[in-house]
């Protein structure tokens, strides 16, 4: 029993919000049980009696007086605690606490006897009184109910029967007593329910379109902006013969564009690849006016693509678009980013493997027309580095409609010069295949479900073998349950690629129908012919933790010759342990049934993979087996150990890796052994380099141009100005985070935060950590902001900090008779000079209420005026701020009061349709009968007009005399009784 009410405390106390009169309560009670009372204090101070006292006989059961804490539950929601006791048969609840827990606009005044508010809305009216012989009258639902005295119980509060509340609130109830929990339904929605359905509403489109709560702080592009460089540098030896290699992966604006710029250099010192590109690009889609662009390329581009059958490398020339940055639609994606030499990548969608991309050249991997399931996609991306690093970067893709809305148009124009470069390393163009053309692209969407594109390739020089392409393609979304894709490309010589598509999906399981066919002739004249029609359903058993994907396909070839392909993926965990297998059969002449497993999972602090590549048919055969471990061994070193045994050369190779990471860099050594080719080593060398705002160089051992990079600089502000200026002083160990994609860096000496790897055009916030400052009472002093990262662009923020300001004091409510008592549960608001609410508190169970972490300015601090429009309160007080002050506001005190009813006499005069015929004739009248201008005058207003009256008081004399002097005068007056508030 001890321990049940020491727990009950410990909550209560962890909550200040629910630190009310059912904590004291408690505590009353937990301290009568430590002193050993026998009789324990009640719900209020009145000792307890005989009706509430715990039956020592009944163990089992919840004693009749026994008081509660219950938890009431609407659905999966958790409305809140509500305090009561329980009876004979059922239990009694604090009509206050109820009233929160609903969201019920019901104030309860004990004092004179009785409660009164509105339920779900104000026409519905509710009121609670005491009856002149001691009864109780309802007013709920319309119609008013007399109930005897002991239905409600009144002491601190109104302590109402559950069945009470079910007929006046149209709820119904379950108690679960063993559990403290009580279950709601209700007929007509709650105004919880109300404002949580906004509340997801809201949720769900800040999801959708990213948006965030700070204000979004611009990154202009700059005339010249301070360039971002990724540097790698590699020494390899292999017997007698060693090489290096250099490469230089590089970003900074110039002239208003961001300009990219890769190099790779080799032994001999030639130039293996390079690369150079111009771009400019916005999410708010306002380049180039009109045009309403949202991407403008130059130089080395990769170009427009006309429909998603077309793939495209890089060429010269120049691209304008305004399709969005990000995806946002369809049933595939391209995933193209900056990458060092070197470097594999596998792509993952629902942890199954896709794609692969082994030893990446040319600064710049690419996967185009990743295929995306109906329904939700998670895609990953695995970066493998050539001396053991392992990097991931995921994204999020739902696949439901066709990404276009009623009348949305995108464009997407490109012209290049196919196949060439800036520079000769990377040219592949055959003068008598390509040359100079024109690509066009558009979208269009004739409803929300429906979409259409056009796109064509025209080639502007004779003599080419290629020839134009003319693309079409439809996406209809069929009644929000299933994508029907269509894409075809003609060639002017005959040649065509032709794909339709659906995709549904079933008990939460993808269902994909392909079917396709494209003709190719060469340059001999021969004609290539493929048809193919696939069936894929990929899905995943959450209760097993089993992902899948299955696609049965039927091909014919330009032969006629026609075979099935089945392919089987599966992936799941088991036991920390993440398993894929992929098989492959087909019937196509001797073609063998392969497959391919591999097992990963973390050994305490290491990361485990092994597994190996088999044959099935016509026989079982081991074809390669792999292992590998890597984990730390300190703080910045890692390392690997990797082992290759090939069965069908019956060869093998082993790989040590170690690699140092500090922040700045990383150095990586590479020792390796096989059995046929010998020794061989390397050492490689990785830093991304950059400058901060007060130009001081930083360095990392992460990339910083394929993504975007922000340093952030936190100082505290003396001066209140919100600049860094002389006097501030920078703030070391703060954390900063990007709220959205959860990057953390902590400031330096000089105050500057470096977060890397930031997803581009991703809006995030940014908000800082104080806690490890050894100064209290700090607060950040702007309002927050928000950035959307630009790739390879360094985005740089000061955050000033100020001594914070706090404001105590009571909420007092000033009664009849002249006393002041402290009022619970008022809100308050503080607004800025602008009347913007900055802080919004609630005073505690005594009046108390605290305001933290406010940043010195201009406020004003009030009671909520609708909280006092209705509960029928007067206009409240209010406390003003000028801006100076620091520390803790003590006593800061504000008071309220109702209307008091005075009952008295009044001189009644005459009846007036316009209030300024009324205050004329008062003019005309204090003129001609100066004595009654010593008594005030007032009107009322009703339905026949403004009636005035001249002077109060609580005896009749007052209004006596002055009717008798105007009657003398021939002035109609007469004496009332009336009531005045």
């Amino acid at each position: 029993m001890r321990r049940l009410y020491f727990l009950a405390l410990l909550y209560f106390a962890s909550q200040p919000s629910l630190a009310n009169e059912a904590f004291e309560r408690l505590k009353a009670k937990y301290q009568a049980l430590q002193s050993g009372q026998i009789e324990l204090p009640s719900l209020s101070s009145s000792a307890v009696t005989s009706s509430n006292k715990r039956s020592v006989s009944d163990v089992t059961a919840i004693p009749s007086g026994e008081e509660l804490i219950l938890e009431v539950q609407l659905g999966k929601l958790v409305l809140g605690q509500v305090f009561g006791f329980k009876t004979d048969s059922s239990v009694k609840l604090s009509l206050t606490d109820m009233s929160r827990a609903f969201d019920f606009v019901i104030e309860s005044d004990t004092e004179n006897n009785n409660a009164s508010g509105w339920v779900r809305t104000p026409d519905s009216t509710f009121e609670l009184k005491r009856t002149n012989n001691g009864e109780w009258s309802v007013l709920s639902n319309g119609s008013t109910t007399i109930y005897p005295d002991q239905s409600i119980q009144l002491e601190d509060d109104f302590y109402i029967d559950l069945a009470l509340y079910q007929t006046w609130f149209d709820l119904s109830f379950d108690v679960n007593y063993s559990t403290l929990i009580i279950k709601t339904q209700s007929n007509i929605p709650l105004p919880v329910e109300q404002r949580l359905a906004r509340e997801q509403r809201s949720k769900d489109l800040y999801q959708t379109s990213n948006t965030t709560h700070a204000t979004l702080l611009e990154h202009d592009y700059q005339p010249l902006s301070k360039p971002l460089l990724d540097m790698q540098g590699s020494i390899n030896v292999r017997d007698s013969d060693t090489s290096h290699n250099l490469s230089i992966l590089g970003t900074n604006d110039i002239a208003y564009f961001n300009t990219q710029y890769y190099l790779a250099v080799d032994e001999d010192s030639n130039i293996d690849s390079a690369r150079l590109s111009g771009s400019r690009y916005s999410n708010e889609n306002d380049l180039l006016g009109f045009m309403r662009a949202s991407t403008i390329e130059f130089g080395d581009i990769r170009p427009t693509q006309i429909n998603t059958l077309q793939s495209s490398n890089f060429s010269l020339g120049a691209r304008l678009s305004n399709k969005p940055l990000i995806y946002n639609g369809g049933n595939s994606v391209d995933l193209i980013g900056n990458i060092q030499a070197g470097w594999d990548i596998e792509v993952y969608r629902n942890q199954l493997f896709i794609d692969s991309q082994i030893n990446v050249s040319g600064g710049q991997y690419e996967f185009q027309d990743i295929p995306l399931v109906y329904g939700y996609n998670k895609i990953e991306l695995v970066f493998y580095g050539p001396q053991g690093q392992i990097n991931r970067e995921t994204s999020d893709y739902y696949v439901s409609s066709t990404g276009q809305s009623e009348g949305e148009f995108i464009y997407d124009i490109s012209i290049i010069d196919e196949g060439e470069s800036i520079f000769e390393q990377n040219q592949t163009n055959s003068n008598d295949d390509n040359g100079l053309s024109t690509l066009i692209r558009a979208d269009y969407g004739i409803t929300d479900w429906w979409s259409v594109n056009i796109g064509s390739q025209l080639y502007h020089q004779q003599g080419i073998s290629s020839f134009d392409k003319h693309a079409l393609g439809t996406e209809i979304s069929l009644f929000g349950s299933a994508l029907l894709s269509v894409n075809t490309i003609e060639e002017e010589n005959g040649d065509f690629d032709r794909r339709y598509q659906v995709d549904t999906s079933l008990l939460d399981q993808s269902i994909s129908f392909t079917t396709r066919s494209y003709q190719t002739t060469d340059k001999d004249g021969d004609v290539d012919a493929f048809k193919s029609q696939e069936l894929r359903l990929s899905g995943a058993a959450p209760s097993l933790k089993l992902s899948y994907q299955q696609s049965i396909e039927q091909i014919q070839t330009s032969e006629d010759e026609e075979y099935i392909r089945l392919i089987n993926q599966l992936g799941t965990n088991i036991k920390n342990s993440y398993l894929s297998n992929r098989i492959t059969w087909s019937n196509y002449d001797d073609a063998e049934t392969i497959g391919d497993w591999q097992i990963q999972r973390y050994l305490n602090e290491y990361f485990v993979r092994l597994g190996n590549n088999y044959s099935v048919s016509p026989e079982f055969d081991i074809n390669s087996f792999f292992a590998e471990i890597s984990g730390e061994i300190s703080n910045d070193i890692t390392g690997r150990i990797r082992f290759l045994h090939d069965f069908d050369t019956q060869s093998s190779e082993t790989a040590l890796v170690t690699s140092w990471q500090p922040n700045e860099f990383s150095i990586t050594s590479n020792l390796i052994y096989n059995e046929q080719t010998g020794w061989r080593a390397s050492l490689l060398g990785r830093v991304g380099i950059g400058l901060s705002q007060d130009n001081n160089a930083f360095f990392t051992n992460k990339s910083l141009s394929s993504q975007g990079t922000l340093s952030a600089r936190v100082f505290f502000d003396k001066n209140n100005n919100g600049r860094f200026d002389k006097g501030d002083s920078p703030l070391e160990d703060v954390e900063v985070e990007t709220t959205q994609n959860r990057r953390r860096a902590t400031t330096n000496s000089q105050g500057v935060a470096i977060l890397t790897s930031l997803p581009s055009y991703q809006k995030t916030d940014i908000k800082i950590d104080l806690s490890k400052q050894i100064e209290g009472f700090l607060v950040r002093a702007d309002a927050g902001v928000s950035i959307a990262p630009r790739p390879g662009a360094l985005q740089t923020i000061d955050i000033p900090v100020v001594k914070s300001l706090e404001i105590e004091g009571y909420v007092k409510e000033l009664q009849q008779n002249g006393n002041l008592a402290n009022k619970a549960r008022v809100p308050l608001l503080l607004k800025d000079s602008s009347g913007a609410i900055i802080k919004e508190v609630t005073s505690e169970f005594d009046g108390y209420f605290l305001i933290t972490e406010i940043v010195p300015k201009p406020y004003t601090l009030e009671i909520d005026p609708t909280y006092l429009r209705n509960f029928n309160y007067q206009q409240g007080t209010s406390i003003t701020l000028g801006g100076s002050e620091t520390g803790v506001l003590a006593n800061q005190n504000l008071t309220l009061r109702k209307a008091f009813e005075l009952k008295g006499f009044s001189a009644e005069l005459a009846l007036f349709s316009r209030l300024e015929s009324l205050r004329s004739y008062w003019q005309i009248l204090s003129q001609r009968f100066p004595n009654i201008v010593k008594q005030r005058y007032f009107y009322s207003k009703t339905d026949s007009g403004y009636q005035l009256y001249v002077g109060f008081d609580e005896k009749p004399q007052q209004a006596n005399s002055i009717c008798t002097e105007l009657n003398a005068g021939k002035i109609m007056c007469s004496v009332k009784a009336i009531t005045r508030r």
